[in-house]
């Protein structure tokens, strides 16, 4: 899928027209047929449908810069830089069935650690602010590893908990697909991880070694991604 979305801009135009129509088609029927409070029920599907329909054309548009395939900045200022993962789409897009588990995780922190890299070029050359503050809430990363990085980890406001609320059931299934079970996600133990444009260029040899540490073969693998993950996931 990804080779045939990526192949020009056509393309990927044609596939954010067609799954923002029919996407918006199949909430406004499910709302009109069930009515309030009936719809209620299907509101965790309806929200997955909505950011999956919308996913392509904000990519289009820039409402959501990506920094690497599962990597993203929505809200951006020249004081506040707010990073988040990859929406079901995105999964959809890079991921195939047989990725789900171990592999998925590993390709899931990988593709988070080059945009961090990305970043923090974008600060070294001058195109964000080196006083700008970098943010994002993650269950995924242990708070170790975030500190190691060079990020400080807190409390999330309350905008980024309600986000995450209603967002859960695509973050069940995402948290599923990388864990290659159900599998729902330590998300009351969610932190705000922030740091600094300058600190994280300062940074950015930790974030390449664990990118190459990631990526290295252990011991009787198959491939460039198998090495053991868990010591960075949480």
């Amino acid at each position: 899928m990804k080779s045939l979305y990526l192949r020009s801009r056509t393309v990927r135009w044609a596939v954010a027209i067609v799954l923002l129509t029919s996407g918006l088609a199949l909430i406004y029927l499910s709302i009109s047929r069930l009515g309030f409070p009936g719809v209620l029920s299907l509101s965790p599907i309806l929200l997955s449908t909505y950011q999956f329909s919308i996913t392509p054309l904000f990519r289009l548009l820039g409402i959501y810069r990506y920094h690497s395939p599962m990597l993203k900045a929505t809200i951006r200022t020249s004081r506040v830089y707010e990073i988040h993962g990859g929406t079901n789409f995105d999964y959809v897009l890079n991921f195939g069935w047989a990725d789900r588990g171990p592999v998925a995780a590993r390709k899931v922190l990988i593709f988070y650690l080059e945009g961090l890299r990305d970043i923090a070029d974008l600060v070294s050359r001058g195109e964000l602010p080196r006083s700008i503050q970098i943010a994002g809430t993650s269950y995924f990363f242990r708070d170790e590893s975030a500190r190691r990085l060079g990020f400080s980890i807190s409390k999330p406001g309350l905008r980024l908990r309600l986000n995450l609320f209603a967002n859960l059931f695509d973050l069940f299934l995402m948290h599923s697909f990388t864990r290659g079970r159900l599998c729902f996600p330590r998300i009351l133990r969610v932190r705000q991880a922030s740091i600094r444009g300058d600190r994280l260029v300062a940074h950015r040899g930790d974030v390449e070694r664990m990118i190459l540490s990631l990526r290295r073969p252990a011991p009787g693998s198959r491939g460039g991604i198998e090495t053991d993950h868990r010591a960075i996931c949480a």
